[in-house]
């Protein structure tokens, strides 16, 4: 199993640095929050073909980040802080098909919307918005986020078979991505990221540990 865990977290740290730079690859992401009053900006932006793969990097990002989040409950599982680790598992699961509908919106919604808005329809940039419905998702999104890493924080410190503080350098990458500017956030996904390959390595040493004691020769009295 151990083989698997260290995988998936290897798995899920590359999901930060696919995200990290991802980012790099369109100028200001931030004009999306506010395609109302700048609506030639973002639609230059989302018909672009570097937004098409910034946008596709996501869907990739949170399949790579469903595999690390369940195989880093597999190793939290057969510790005390079981219980924190699932419901954090739960709640990480639902920010994670969430979003998948985030990036729905973004990848094949916006395109559209923008492409309209450069053909003279002005009127369809209302539903690029992010107010109602949009703002509901996103919301719910970041608070099962914050929320999941939280509780998965918590059960790797209790647990005492991943470095501690190593959860809570997730949270706080993930509590970074909100603000607004693209350096900021190649950090923040880069923090995360490695904090998970921070995992990935303890476990992959401690699994090497534990090989070497077992077939280290024990003595028995004759």
């Amino acid at each position: 199993m151990n083989k698997r865990v260290i995988t998936g977290l290897t798995i899920i740290g590359g999901a930060g640095l696919l995200f990290a730079f991802g980012d790099l690859l369109i100028p200001q992401e931030n004009v999306i929050f506010d395609a109302v009053n700048r609506p030639k900006e973002f639609a230059f932006l989302v018909t672009s073909n570097p937004y098409q793969w910034w946008a596709a990097r996501g869907f990739v990002g949170v399949l790579m980040e469903m595999i690390g989040t369940v195989t880093l409950y597999q190793l939290l599982a057969k510790t005390k802080a079981e219980r924190w680790a699932f419901a954090g598992l739960l709640l990480s699961l639902t920010h994670q098909i969430l979003g998948c509908g985030v990036f729905a919106v973004i990848q094949f919604l916006f395109p559209v919307i923008g492409q309209e808005v450069l053909n003279g329809n002005d009127e369809i940039i209302k539903y690029a918005s992010m107010s109602g419905g949009l703002a509901i998702l996103f919301g719910i999104s970041l608070i099962s986020t914050l929320s999941g890493l939280g509780l998965m924080a918590i059960a790797i410190f209790k647990s005492a078979v991943l470095p501690k503080w190593s959860g809570w350098i997730v949270f706080l990458g993930f509590a970074l991505i909100p603000f607004p500017g693209v350096a900021l956030q190649f950090i923040a996904n880069t923090l995360w990221g490695g904090a998970y390959f921070w995992m990935a390595v303890h476990t992959y040493r401690q699994y090497n540990n534990d090989l070497y004691l077992e077939g280290y020769p024990t003595t028995t009295n004759l």
